[in-house]
């Protein structure tokens, strides 16, 4: 290989590891989200399918 090929390879090995390590590391550090915004809560009254309906169009 040459020289300029390894660097590329280097590179792209740094840039691919280097993101999947520093997304781990937030993801460790803020796993969860602390409040949600409002208006998410379920209307009273109606029923929530967990399966959207099939339509076809």
């Amino acid at each position: 290989m040459t020289p300029i090929a390894i660097l590329f390879l280097v590179l792209s090995i740094v840039i691919i590891w280097g993101g999947l390590v520093t997304s781990a590391v937030f993801l460790s550090r803020r796993s969860e989200i602390s409040s949600y915004p409002p208006g998410g809560e379920d209307p009273a009254g109606e029923e929530v399918y967990d399966i959207p309906p099939i339509r076809d169009t």
